[in-house]
C-alpha cells in the first residue's frame, strides 16, 4: 500500500554490491516521468552516471565532504535531477511566482516519484543537495539551459532496519483558519 511505502521509506546510505538493472532504472524514470509540472511543462531531466571514475570524479571535485560521499562511491547508479530552465512557472515569458523557478519544485516532485518507486522496489536512494553545481555541470557537460536540482545515489538497500528520524508532530505543522 501507498501509506506503507510513505512510512517505510529512508535515506539509505550504504548499499550493497548487487547492480541496479537497466530495466529498473527505467521503471525508476517511469515514475518520474508521471509526476505532475506546471501546466505539464515536463522540465525535469536526468543523467544516469553508472561510469565509477565519473561518480568518484563527482564526488570528489563536487561534495567531498558531504555525509553521501560514501554511499555515492558506492552505489552503481547516480541519478543527477535537472529541469529545463524558463519554462515552468511562465506563461508567455512571464514568471508567475515570487519564490524563485517552479521546475525546482516539478523536479521535488518526480524526485520523490523516484524514491518512493525504488523504495518499493528493494533499492535505497538518498538526496544530495549540497554540492558545486558549476563544477558538476562542467563535470557531465550538461548544456546551460539545464540546471542541476539534486543528486541521487540509488543501490540495492541493504537487510538492516534504518530507523525514522524524529518528526514534528501534525498540530505543529498547520493551523486551520
Amino acid at each position: 500500500k501507498l501509506k506503507d511505502i510513505i512510512l517505510t521509506r529512508r535515506s539509505v546510505r550504504e548499499f550493497t554490491e548487487e547492480y541496479v538493472t537497466d530495466e529498473e532504472l527505467r521503471e525508476l524514470l517511469e515514475a518520474a516521468r508521471f509526476a505532475p509540472s506546471w501546466a505539464n511543462t515536463q522540465t525535469s531531466y536526468f543523467i544516469a552516471v553508472r561510469n565509477k571514475e565519473i561518480i568518484k570524479e563527482l564526488v570528489e571535485k563536487c561534495y567531498p565532504k558531504n555525509r553521501a560521499t560514501n554511499c555515492s562511491l558506492g552505489a552503481n547508479l547516480l541519478l543527477v535531477a535537472c529541469y529545463k530552465k524558463g519554462k515552468s512557472g511562465y506563461y508567455r515569458e512571464l514568471d508567475f511566482n515570487s519564490v524563485g523557478t517552479w521546475a525546482m519544485f516539478d523536479l521535488g516532485l518526480a524526485c520523490e516519484n523516484i524514491m518512493l518507486r525504488a523504495h518499493e522496489m528493494g533499492l535505497g536512494t538518498v538526496i544530495v543537495g549540497a554540492y558545486d553545481t558549476q563544477n558538476a555541470k562542467s563535470i557531465l557537460k550538461l548544456e546551460d539551459k539545464y540546471e542541476i536540482g539534486a543528486i541521487i545515489p540509488v543501490g540495492r538497500r541493504p537487510d538492516v532496519e534504518i530507523q525514522a528520524p524524529k518528526r514534528r508532530e501534525i498540530e505543529d505543522m498547520f493551523k486551520v483558519l
